[in-house]
């Protein structure tokens, strides 16, 4: 029994904490590319918000027009 404490202690150093380093690596690597995912789509909803409201300025424009012609006529 007491023979198996250094391998278990040589595989630990050699296989599993560089198995934990790693996985902490990745999962903060793959937070943070989801995190600027997440700001890209943000950015890109505020994009669609003020093309919308553009929309609706244009709309109001032209029933302003519309409304002048029926008002002249």
């Amino acid at each position: 029994m007491e023979a198996l404490i250094p391998i278990v202690s040589v595989l630990t150093l050699f296989i599993g904490l560089p198995g934990i380093i790693f996985m902490y690596k990745y999962k903060s690597k793959k937070n943070q590319l989801d995190l600027e995912k997440l700001e890209h789509q943000k950015d890109i909803l505020e994009l669609e918000i003020e093309k919308e409201k553009l929309q609706l300025k244009v709309l109001e424009e032209e029933n302003r027009k519309l409304d002048r012609q029926i008002t002249e006529k």
